[in-house]
């Protein structure tokens, strides 16, 4: 999995769902102007903001299932 820095592409974000805040990292699925993503933000010794592709709702309906099952990093 490819995660870029984050660039403020869109006025307004919506977060779908996303992961307990107690975990490192979290994640959120996320919504913006037609595409969806993943946010993922680390604490600590990496600390930082990355997204994955800004992609079609199925393709990060997929990605955020294979996150959440253990399947991708």
């Amino acid at each position: 999995m490819l995660w870029e820095p984050s660039l403020p592409r869109a006025h307004r974000v919506r977060v779908r769902e996303h992961t307990c805040i107690c975990q490192n990292p979290q994640f959120e699925l996320c919504a913006a102007g037609g595409l969806w993503f993943v946010r993922r933000t680390s604490v600590g010794a990496s600390t930082g903001i990355v997204e994955s592709a800004w992609v079609s709702a199925s393709a990060a309906n997929e990605l955020w299932g294979r996150l959440l099952s253990g399947q991708a990093r």
